[in-house]
């Protein structure tokens, strides 16, 4: 497909610019009122997705939370933490303006849910405390922290630590791939999970607070993962069961998130990425699974080519850009440089593929490429 020409190649802070300014404005865009009077943030400026989702809010406040004020992130990670479920603390799925709250993903009546969103919830409460001073946070995480590691122990896991998703009573995962049925161990879901364990190890160790199962729990999940998911392609598998192929996005991820694997392994993964790059990108936007290939079971029938079976999003192009960066940073620029573009002539859209194109002005897919365009960007300012 061809490239449509950037105009920004001498003109670096004004990419970054409108980078930073298309971010600010589908933030503004997706604000609506629960009727209690807290600000929500809802995943697009149209109103389709019309509730306050727990993944992609915590996306929104990680890579573009400094245009989100303090006082509504704590309001709204208060709201998700008020209605964790009685029991077993599992964090919403979603909650709307008017308190009803999903724990899944899909319609109600409500299948088996995600296994994400209780880890989410800690890189949300992170980026809240990171934000206040020491006295204030110390005492909202005492607040919430047995909630919070109530609602990780619940998840369901393998004798590994890994998270385990039941063949045959899935539940939904990932929630960009909740249509998608994931079964065994999963890859994804166990990094956002390992993820978690070391944030509250962090703030447990910092506060004074036993932090042994924490630790224990991350280290476990450290101690397998690579052997579990490394495929024959220099990639991670996304399962261990149903959907056992590769995951593209969650192989960029673990990258981006710095963990641990051999220096090997992550020039594999740029090395697949590049040598396979006109089938895995359009318009700096990234698929889900390997060229030419779609999930192989799903929980919910999708169009091969469409949404989370084959269609391109932005919601990964900056864990795909840091994949890159190290060994193909000519690569990385051409990505953004693309995915500036298409956002500047075509919209900001959830996911596309062709003339196929997904749900304009949704907000995630021009927050979470502003880590990229600051570190590829202000290295040319």
């Amino acid at each position: 497909m061809d490239r449509l020409k950037y105009a920004y190649r001498d003109q670096p802070e004004k990419a970054l610019a409108l980078v930073e300014r298309w971010a600010k404005q589908e933030i503004e865009g997706c604000k609506i009122l629960s009727t209690t009077g807290i600000t929500l943030y809802t995943p697009d400026g149209l109103k389709n997705y019309n509730a306050l989702w727990t993944r992609d809010y915590t996306y929104m406040i990680e890579y573009a939370g400094e245009y989100i004020p303090l006082e509504d992130i704590l309001a709204c990670n208060e709201y998700l933490l008020e209605h964790a479920r009685e029991g077993d603390c599992w964090l919403p799925d979603r909650v709307y303006a008017n308190g009803t709250t999903a724990y899944a993903a899909g319609d109600m009546p409500q299948g088996m849910e995600n296994l994400d969103n209780n880890s989410f919830i800690v890189i949300a409460m992170d980026c809240a405390l990171n934000r206040m001073e020491p006295e204030g946070a110390k005492e909202l995480f005492v607040k919430w922290e047995k909630v919070i590691m109530t609602a990780l122990d619940s998840l369901p896991k393998d004798e590994n630590g890994l998270i385990w998703n039941d063949p045959q009573c899935p539940h939904s995962p990932y929630g960009f791939t909740d249509c998608i049925q994931k079964t065994g161990s999963l890859m994804k879901e166990s990094l956002l999970l390992w993820r978690a364990y070391r944030i509250m190890a962090k703030w447990q160790s910092k506060f004074n607070l036993p932090s042994d199962v924490s630790v224990k729990a991350a280290k476990k999940i450290e101690n397998v993962l690579v052997d579990m998911f490394k495929n024959d392609d220099g990639m991670f598998n996304a399962a261990t069961v149903d959907c056992k192929q590769t995951d593209v996005w969650g192989s960029c991820y673990a990258v981006s998130i710095g963990f641990p694997m051999p220096e090997k392994l992550k020039a594999s993964i740029a090395d697949y990425l590049a040598a396979n790059y006109e089938g895995l990108v359009q318009f700096g936007q990234l698929r889900h699974t390997a060229p030419g290939t779609c999930w192989e079971k799903l929980l919910l029938p999708v169009k091969q080519g469409e949404y989370q079976n084959g269609a391109y999003w932005a919601t990964p192009t900056s864990w795909f850009i840091d994949a890159l960066y190290d060994y193909y940073p000519d690569l990385a620029r051409t990505t953004l440089e693309d995915i500036i573009t298409y956002f500047e002539n075509m919209g900001i859209f959830e996911c596309i593929n062709g003339s196929y194109q997904k749900l304009n002005h949704y907000v995630v897919s021009a927050t979470n490429i502003l880590p990229s365009a600051r570190k590829l960007l202000k290295n040319k300012i």
